[in-house]
């Protein structure tokens, strides 16, 4: 039963589907359109079910490794879309280009300074004087 009360859709047959359809590239959306649920009842059979929680883990794990191997396969073919790749990976695997920004200035104009905040006792500055 699922949290609702109504019976899950879920066999346990579905591990295998979704190792199958991952292994070759295919999405959650794709997967859940193929067995007739939605988004959600997929990640709540992840969020409830441990076995297919790390079935889950285990192809995305060949999906990406799939992609990877088309990637490569891709790489040097000057038909490639190369921002679309570039977005396809970013938005489906989470990959991105590591950048640091330096915000200095050569001149140092623009060098982050220190500031030090005095605090100053309004007690022991008026029993001094």
């Amino acid at each position: 039963m699922m949290a609702g009360g109504r019976p899950t859709k879920y066999k346990p047959e579905h591990d295998e589907l979704l190792i199958k359809m991952m292994s070759q590239g295919k999405s959650v959306v794709q997967f859940c359109a193929a067995i007739g649920i939605a988004r959600k009842t997929f990640y709540e059979w992840v969020k409830l079910n441990e076995e297919f929680s790390n079935t889950f883990i285990r192809a995305k794990t060949l999906c990406e490794a799939h992609w990877e191997t088309e990637l490569q396969s891709m790489m040097y073919d000057n038909k490639v879309n190369a921002p679309l790749v570039k977005m396809y990976f970013t938005n489906r695997f989470n990959w991105t280009d590591k950048q640091q920004v330096d915000n200095t200035s050569s001149d140092g104009s623009m060098t982050p300074k220190q500031i030090t905040r005095v605090i100053v006792d309004a007690e022991s500055s008026d029993s001094d004087g």
